[in-house]
């Protein structure tokens, strides 16, 4: 193929993407980097699978959004038929899945001293929802998965540098970045990107909840707590929600088709070569 003859291929793919509608999968949307996602494509050339545990929270951001562009579907990663019958919902719905975006985890305290069957069993849980679950769905979607596609996972700042008494978070969010670089290789060939995008602190109800639990645990108080995690960043403050949905927006369009195996770290400056 000459080179002009992979320039013309290229920019009819640029502007095909660009003019169909296009089918969104977005995981942990009722709130959060998911919800504000939504509502940034609220007015884009998409339809919307909208996916979390919170149905009735979902049922409202589909009325905001739009009901006929979007509808949601509940899902719970760590059930795997809930995992298959979401995919067969949103494909029999809106066709074969253009964009999926990997939203939705969870974060809980699991540190080295807590050997019991509870914290066992949260370690697991938080590897089950973070990790495992979200694999399947994203080789589900893969399979059907039109060339141009995009996967998109939601790391962490943790994907690059480790924390005390978040074991299995840090190592969720790690193992993601190892996910992102294996599936971008082999579904490069299909032209599939699969990229990561890794953000420190956001502001949002999971975050909230881990500084407080914080708090709790050490007695000191939530403002406190927040200030020495922020502490840590050059830029200290928390990233909003819907920064981190317009770097989401940036990859799934024609300026993200070069980019592929990759993460993006909004770090306010926590992460550095």
């Amino acid at each position: 193929m000459t080179q002009s003859t992979m320039k013309w291929a290229t920019n009819a793919l640029l502007d095909a993407m660009a003019s169909k509608t296009r089918h969104v999968f977005i995981t942990g949307a009722s709130r959060g980097i998911g919800e504000a996602t939504a509502r940034l494509l609220a007015d884009k050339n998409v339809h919307m699978t909208l996916a979390a545990r919170s149905y009735n929270r979902l049922l409202g951001v589909c009325m905001d959004v739009g009901v006929e562009k979007s509808h949601a579907v509940k899902l719970d990663l760590v059930e795997e038929q809930s995992i298959d019958d979401a995919i067969t919902t949103a494909e029999s719905k809106f066709g074969p899945i253009d964009v999926l975006i990997c939203n939705a985890g969870i974060h809980e305290d699991t540190p080295l001293s807590d050997v019991s069957a509870q914290g066992r069993a949260r370690f697991r849980r938080v590897i089950e929802v973070n990790l495992v679950g979200t694999y399947f769905l994203a080789q589900l979607a893969s399979l059907h998965m039109r060339p141009g596609g995009r996967i998109i996972f939601i790391g962490s700042v943790l994907s690059r540098v480790g924390a005390p008494q978040v074991n299995a978070y840090a190592a969720s969010k790690h193992a993601l970045m190892g996910l992102t670089r294996s599936m971008a290789l082999e579904l490069a060939p299909r032209n599939i990107r699969v990229n990561s995008v890794n953000p420190t602190w956001v502001d949002t109800d999971m975050a909230r909840a881990a500084i407080n639990r914080r708090a709790e645990k050490t007695g000191e108080s939530v403002s406190d707590v927040a200030a020495k995690y922020i502490g840590r960043q050059p830029i200290r403050r928390m990233v909003k929600p819907l920064e981190v949905a317009s770097y989401i927006e940036f990859l799934m369009g024609p300026g993200g088709d070069a980019i592929t195996g990759q993460g993006i770290d909004i770090s306010c400056g926590m992460v550095s070569p």
